[in-house]
């Protein structure tokens, strides 16, 4: 499939997919949990499938290289292209990304359901903060009338 067209399946043939993705990636001993997020959930027609993996030790360089081959593993079992797949390494991802990815994405699986839990909350924490932060300043930009 080209980045710019979309794609349309029945939710069966989604949740075929979704268990692939769950099978490949709870092999793999590094993975601590997984998420399925994006218009792959939610909208009828998708460009990409969108695939948050957390492992329990990567380092910063090693993330490119990994989410490259996980997207070439996932594509392969599933039956689908590469171009289909959007691997993304949650543990250096930006506070917004994964507040966005915990809200609106579901859990393919978690085998560490405290530590799932302590990044949940500590992204949810980061987001309440930096509302406040972000309405403080607000405030101070716009007058009170």
């Amino acid at each position: 499939m080209n980045k710019e067209e979309y794609l349309s399946i029945s939710q069966n043939d989604r949740q075929k997919i979704m268990d692939g993705i769950k099978i490949i990636l709870s092999e793999d001993e590094r993975i601590i949990f997984t998420y399925i997020f994006g218009s792959f959930l939610g909208s009828p027609s998708f460009r990409d499938i969108d695939v948050g993996v957390y492992f329990n030790k990567i380092v910063k360089e090693e993330v490119f290289d990994e989410e490259i081959r996980l997207s070439e593993k996932i594509a392969k079992k599933c039956g689908l292209s590469m171009d289909d797949i959007d691997v993304k390494i949650l543990n250096f991802a930006p506070s917004a990304f994964l507040n966005n990815v915990f809200r609106t994405g579901e859990v393919l699986f978690a085998k560490n359901n405290d530590l799932l839990s302590r990044v949940v909350e500590n992204v949810s924490l980061d987001a309440v903060a930096n509302e406040y932060i972000s309405l403080l300043s607000l405030k101070e930009l716009v007058p009170n009338n």
